[in-house]
């Protein structure tokens, strides 16, 4: 298995079996910059899966959906966010997020296997209400729930700190290591974040 970042603004991961070369997409702001890196790589794009419904992480949905035939996977309680910008954080006073549909709602525990490769599914809310990490291998997709000596914010439309200390509780709970794989900015290690990261001693402000 190999994941590729195409990183504008928002991360977005290629998840590929390199033997097959078919996989599937984490979170998509742009779909024309996937679907390139997808045919310089010679893969084929099965499944989109989307951590949150925050418009910097859905805006190329339709269009990747569109593109390749994506069936996409999200927690269905942030499908109310898809159409309202309101809720989907978008800075703009129009909505620059084209509808799409989500072919498979995600909960936690799921465990799918999309273009052969297991994914776990565990439902990490308090950025967004329907934050879902996914556990690829030796990897774990965090959206914005943490980043790297950080975490996420909680300030927006059905943010929760509690939730999201909770969350990173459980994230932490987890045995071993493994690549945290963050929305924005650069990777990190889940021992690491056990460590260093400041979310368990943090106060809501």
């Amino acid at each position: 298995m190999k994941i590729v970042n195409v990183s504008y603004q928002t991360n977005c991961y290629i998840v590929y079996d390199e033997i097959t070369k078919e996989g599937f997409v984490v979170d998509c702001i742009y779909a024309p910059f996937v679907t390139r890196e997808a045919e310089n790589l010679g893969v084929k794009i099965k499944a989109l899966l989307i951590t949150h419904a925050h418009y910097d992480h859905i805006m190329g949905a339709a269009d990747l959906k569109e593109a390749t035939g994506a069936k996409i996977y999200m927690h269905e309680s942030d499908i109310e966010k898809i159409d309202d910008p309101r809720k989907n954080f978008c800075p703009y006073p129009q909505n620059v997020v084209r509808h799409f549909d989500v072919d498979v709602c995600v909960n936690d525990g799921d465990v799918h296997e999309i273009a052969g490769i297991r994914v776990e599914v565990m439902h990490t809310p308090g950025h967004s209400e329907g934050e879902a990490s996914y556990i690829v291998g030796d990897a774990i997709f965090v959206g914005d729930v943490l980043f790297k000596d950080s975490y996420g914010r909680y300030d927006n439309y059905d943010g929760d700190f509690a939730k999201l200390k909770e969350s990173a509780k459980k994230l932490f709970a987890l045995d071993g290591d493994y690549r945290l794989l963050c929305g924005h900015g650069e990777e990190s290690t889940l021992e690491h974040e056990r460590k260093f990261n400041p979310i368990l001693t943090d106060y809501e402000y």
